[in-house]
């Protein structure tokens, strides 16, 4: 058995201890160049590329675990009422040719985009409307917190760091396979402009708390393997 374990949220932490595990758990979230995102230059506006008044994004790798049928289904609800609405879905992976048939059988061709793997993310942060994640289970949620130092509105299930936020201030909680409460969460900031402004404000007031410098996140690590070694020697 493991003496020490590292975790990248307070969430995971509480699933091992609750496990009644005898590892000395801490938590340290993933590294992020905070400035490096927020400065990164936009190369293109999405709105020129796809055709769609509002952009939905999710940038995932394409795997059962990230349940982006719950998102297309919500687009289908969405478009009832918005049918300027449009998802594009950044990634690659093994669910992609499901996902195209998903989308074809529910009518929704030339509503949702694949545009595969990306290495330069910025000008689809930065360009689009919100940001979706609708995953079974995230250990930390890298893009989450990206699309958040980017500026974007957030819609989440309740995984990974997304846990750690608050619902209706810094971004929309909706709960697993609640398809409709994601539709009307996408209706609801589609509607409120200074709503989409206030979630994106205060997410970034957030991170401010959450992310540290390379420095501090190095001397975490230290600090931690230090502790460790008093621990095993205890």
């Amino acid at each position: 058995a493991a003496d020490s374990i590292r975790v990248v949220s307070e969430n995971l932490k509480s699933r091992i201890l609750n496990l009644k595990s005898s590892a000395n758990v801490f938590v340290l979230p993933i590294y992020l160049d905070r400035q490096r995102i927020e400065n990164a230059p936009i190369k293109f506006d999405t709105h020129t590329r796809y055709p769609w008044h509002f952009i939905l994004l999710i940038v995932s790798r394409l795997a059962p675990e990230k349940n982006i049928d719950l998102a297309i289904q919500a687009l289908s609800l969405v478009r009832e009422h918005f049918p300027g609405t449009g998802l594009l879905i950044v990634g690659s992976g093994p669910e992609e040719k499901r996902l195209k048939s998903l989308v074809k059988k529910m009518g929704l061709e030339g509503a949702v985009e694949f545009a595969g793997w990306q290495d330069d993310l910025a000008s689809f942060y930065k360009t689009a409307n919100a940001f979706i994640q609708a995953s079974f289970f995230e250990g930390y949620g890298l893009s989450l917190v990206e699309a958040g130092l980017s500026g974007l509105p957030i819609i989440s299930t309740p995984v990974g760091i997304a846990n750690e936020f608050q619902n209706g201030k810094e971004l929309f909680l909706r709960e697993l396979g609640d398809v409709q409460g994601f539709a009307d969460a996408i209706i609801d900031l589609i509607e409120n402009n200074q709503k989409r402004e206030n979630l994106v404000l205060n997410m970034k007031k957030a991170l401010e708390t959450k992310l540290i410098s390379k420095e501090d996140y190095m001397a975490q690590i230290k600090y931690n393997w230090e502790r460790t070694a008093k621990y095993i020697k205890a």
